[in-house]
């Protein structure tokens, strides 16, 4: 079948199962009855989006990408980098025959890209792209997922027959999701730890980002309860255990920990374990208070998809590099076969400390002052989360607030960017959340700051496409995580914002629905209302700009 190289893309893509394409530019060869495009504002938008559907879907989220827009991207692509989260990226290239020749856009596409890309496919001969699109869904989806770029530029300077196929098109579904394979682990490691888990008096484990990208919640599950371990989550690795079940720590971290964070429970209970099992954790800064949590002298377990990640920050007395789904699992049946019984269950010291936490934060929950306090707000939107709804939140405070003062069921079920902690990022990954389950409901969590960090006007794309997300602007008028910072120094005014601004007005002209909230008793019926709408809703709530998240 002779078809031109984008329709031959299109159709391998519906045999991969991916319903739509998202970019500043929609291929005008492409057969859209076949796929559905998604014609966004801004390059780092369509990245995210992707980011955002591939995290909830299990699947590889497709973009395009035209050569002005190259460098625009590259934050959405180091966001899914640190993330692990496989993004594939249709790049227009630069003819070959327009190479050094100052042509239109030349620039260094692959340069600009590499760092950031685990592969790189320059297609010069477009009677070899079906393959290259065959093994980036390979690459994108096998040991460690993450983004790959296909630059796609042929020979002429124009789309002529050098850009046709004349092939049969054929996908390898076994490579439409991921984890597309699984590494199984080392059977002497398995009962090393096994053994160390035995004889521990006071074990847990700490659940990373590894876990939800293995999507591993049963295996999770199915061993916590085996051994009555706590379970902590890193931040990446919220959604790994559900956050009501008895055995759940919450997540780690000193930034949602502090005098009010529920992050000071897990810490407390990580440190004083004396066996800890990390599992698909990167072990990074912000995940372990800055390497004190674990204690250093703990005795750690390591499993890993990545064996560059074992022994990185811990002196590590059992590494074992394995799927966390395989590896977990073999962990179980070892433990099971010494019939192993647990000596005692921690699940009533975590009660303890989590009623403690919820008492010290009663007098900011039940706030009726006006502003709104924020840990105000957190309470009303617990009472809407349920095992169908998705948590998206952007960097800086909303996401502190949401990591710490939401309790999320096990699934895929919270995300937030903590491979790169950038702004201006929850509402386009709402939106690719949303795109990969429609039947659910998604809460993003924006900042007035992040929501003014180029991404606004994705909220059109939002009501061109219909896609009824609810936005929640966290409305302070600064950007007052880092007023705090600067609070010594007199450049902290600049911080601020225009008094008054009014993100429902601003929603509304959008073309979504807007909902202004300046008092307590207000917010249960605007989040009433706009879980309920069909349509994308901005919730815009005047919170006290004195109130940050309390970390200290």
């Amino acid at each position: 079948m002779k078809a031109h190289v984008y329709n031959h893309f299109a159709e391998m893509l519906v045999q991969y199962g991916i319903p739509q394409i998202i970019g500043m530019r929609v291929y005008p060869e492409m057969d859209l009855t076949k796929i559905r495009p998604i014609n966004i504002h801004h390059e780092t938008s369509a990245g995210l989006m992707a980011y955002g559907y591939a995290r909830i879907s299990g699947k590889p989220g497709v973009i395009t990408l035209n050569r002005p827009g190259t460098m625009n991207v590259i934050m959405a692509l180091t966001e899914a980098w640190n993330s692990s989260v496989p993004v594939i990226v249709l790049m227009e290239g630069l003819a070959v025959t327009s190479e050094g020749r100052n042509a239109l856009y030349e620039q260094d596409q692959i340069g600009m890209v590499k760092p950031v890309a685990k592969w790189i496919g320059d297609i010069t001969d477009m009677s070899k792209a079906p393959e290259m699109l065959r093994r980036a869904f390979r690459m994108a989806t096998t040991g460690r997922p993450g983004p790959v770029v296909l630059n796609i530029r042929g020979m002429g300077a124009t789309f002529s027959e050098l850009h046709h196929i004349d092939a049969e098109p054929f996908a390898e579904p076994r490579f439409s999701h991921y984890p597309a394979t699984r590494i199984p682990p080392d059977s002497q490691a398995i009962e090393e730890a096994a053994s160390l888990l035995a004889r521990a008096e006071r074990p847990c484990i700490v659940a990373g980002g590894g876990v939800n990208l293995s999507r591993a919640w049963n295996e999770l599950k199915a061993l916590a309860e085996l051994g009555q371990f706590p379970v902590a989550t890193t931040i990446s690795g919220k959604g790994a255990f559900s956050e009501k079940h008895p055995l759940s720590a919450g997540p780690t971290g000193a930034v949602v920990g502090g005098r009010l964070g529920r992050g000071r429970v897990a810490g407390k209970i990580v440190k004083e374990s004396d066996v800890v099992l990390l599992v698909g954790s990167r072990t990074n800064e912000m995940a372990t208070s800055r390497w004190t949590v674990p204690d250093a002298r703990s005795t750690i377990i390591h499993m890993d998809i990545d064996p560059k990640e074992i022994g990185r920050n811990y002196p590590t007395r059992v590494g074992i590099v394995a799927d966390a789904k395989l590896g977990m699992e073999a962990l179980a049946q070892a433990l099971r076969k010494m019939e192993y019984r647990p000596k005692a269950s921690r699940a009533g010291d975590i009660k303890k400390l989590l009623d403690l936490w919820a008492k010290d934060n009663a007098p900011q929950e039940n706030s009726n002052a006006a502003p709104i306090h924020p840990a105000r707000l957190l309470r009303e939107i617990r009472e809407f989360i349920g095992p169908d709804t998705i948590l998206v939140s952007d960097g800086s405070s909303p996401f502190m607030w949401a990591t710490s003062h939401t309790f999320v069921e096990a699934g895929p079920t919270f995300i937030t960017p903590r491979g790169t902690g950038a702004i201006g990022t929850g509402l386009p990954m709402a939106l690719g959340a949303k795109l990969a389950v429609p039947d659910k409901k998604v809460i993003c969590f924006e900042g007035d700051g992040g929501i003014m960090c180029g991404v606004l006007p994705e909220l059109e794309v939002a009501a061109r496409y219909r896609i009824p997300i609810v936005v929640v602007v966290f409305n302070n008028g600064a950007y007052l995580l880092e007023k705090n910072h600067m609070k010594e120094y007199a450049l902290s005014r600049e911080m601020n914002f225009l008094p008054g601004l009014n993100f429902a007005n601003i929603a509304r002209e959008f073309k979504c629905d807007g909902i202004r909230v300046e008092r307590p008793d207000e917010i249960h019926g605007a989040l009433e209302k706009a879980l309920a709408s069909p349509r994308p809703v901005l919730v815009d709530v005047v919170l006290d700009p004195d109130e940050g998240f309390p970390s200290q």
